[in-house]
């Protein structure tokens, strides 16, 4: 039987539970407990979430039937922390909601989070440890780097290519062909209608450098 840890006690890690378990036969797959450098999440699992907390990110020694899933939004954090789990052999669970549309040609990267009522189009990317929050779009033959974090209704359109460790806020778009760069950040509501460059932030309508 396959066990899931859910890495992350907060708000997200407890809608990912939600879902895993709507999604999975019990007799199948089980949700082993929840990871968490900070035991103030505790209080969050109560009976509604009757799992136990395993205890901290770092000290955990995976087992051979752990898949690891990612419920940190913090694009920075969520990389770090994937790092981790990897160099002691972890493996990772990509979760792909099934009311989330996604072309026959989308490819989706390992320990991925597509929440529900995504869309994926024709030959779009989506790389390792990327999270596409519920209603947000992915336009055909855009590319989302590796560890990304897309709120909810963030609209990437056709050809966009997005570097690692990007944060999107909720409702945020970005125009065709463009390119935001490593670890920028765009704010909620903004419309990019041109390159973001590495580590910077943009916000409004259109969007500009922070």
């Amino acid at each position: 039987m396959q066990t899931i840890i859910i890495v992350g006690a907060g708000r997200f890690g407890r809608e990912i539970c939600c879902w895993l378990e709507q999604m999975f036969d019990p007799a199948t797959m089980r949700i082993k407990g929840f990871l968490d450098d900070t035991l103030a999440a505790a209080p969050c699992l109560n009976e509604h979430y009757p799992y136990p907390l395993l205890g901290a990110i770092d000290a955990y020694v995976p087992s051979a039937e752990d898949a690891f899933l990612l419920a940190i939004a913090e694009p920075a954090d969520k990389l770090r922390i994937a790092a981790g789990l990897q160099a002691k052999g972890a493996v990772f669970f990509t979760l792909i909601h099934p009311t989330a549309v996604l072309a026959r040609t989308a490819t989706v990267g390992q320990g991925a989070v597509i929440c529900p009522f995504a869309m994926l189009s024709a030959d779009s990317v989506v790389a390792d440890f990327v999270t596409i929050n519920s209603y947000s779009g992915i336009g055909h033959d855009a590319v989302i780097g590796t560890g990304t974090t897309l709120s909810s209704h963030v609209d990437i359109t056709g050809g966009v290519i997005v570097e690692a460790g990007v944060f999107f806020g909720s409702s945020a778009v970005v125009l065709p062909q463009l390119r935001i760069g490593s670890g920028a950040r765009v704010g909620a509501g903004a419309i990019v209608m041109r390159p973001v460059a590495p580590g910077s932030t943009v916000y409004a309508m259109p969007a500009k450098k922070l």
